[in-house]
């Protein structure tokens, strides 16, 4: 792994606009040239001395002269984001508060699922490493309702959803 030494002869980050710069010319990059490219994932990805790096973490390297102990949150939920007042170092549960609408969800609401047997739907949160059951609903508005209550008490690091309140 780079160290901080090494990466701040190599490259300078920019706070403000969240883009890694390279220090030198490089067979394939010019000195000053935006270091790193988007993937498939939504993360920058940057290859220094013939490793893959994700760029919120190089950042966070240049900036606080240490690799981050834990995990680096995009706080506004874009992956490529890399502006300092964006990020932040974060457990992983702490990450989990913030997720967003997941991909396989069909109620269009965070934290309610259709429970076909019950002809409901029912609200859980995950929290402390524990699943809560929150109730039965008539609807999802009403089960993310009650979600969204329980995400304000026991979600203290991401008290509200990025994306559905």
């Amino acid at each position: 792994m780079i160290t901080y030494e090494e990466a701040i002869k190599l490259l300078s980050y920019e706070p403000e606009t969240g883009q890694l710069r390279w220090k030198m010319s490089r067979p394939k990059a010019k000195a000053g040239s935006v270091a790193g490219s988007i993937k498939g994932n939504g993360y920058v990805q940057v290859r220094v001395v013939g490793k893959m790096y994700l760029a919120h973490r190089l950042a966070w390297l240049l900036t606080h002269g240490a690799w981050p102990k834990a995990q680096i949150d995009h706080m506004n939920g874009i992956r490529h984001d890399n502006r300092l007042a964006n990020l932040r170092e974060c457990t992983n549960a702490q990450n989990q508060q913030n997720l967003g609408l997941l991909r396989h969800n069909t109620s269009g609401c965070i934290g309610a699922s259709w429970r076909a047997q019950k002809g409901k739907w029912r609200a859980n949160i995950r929290a402390h490493g524990k699943v809560r059951h929150l109730g039965y609903f008539s609807t999802p508005e009403q089960a993310h309702a009650a979600y969204i209550a329980a995400k304000a008490q026991l979600h203290e690091f991401q008290p509200v959803p990025r994306d559905k309140i």
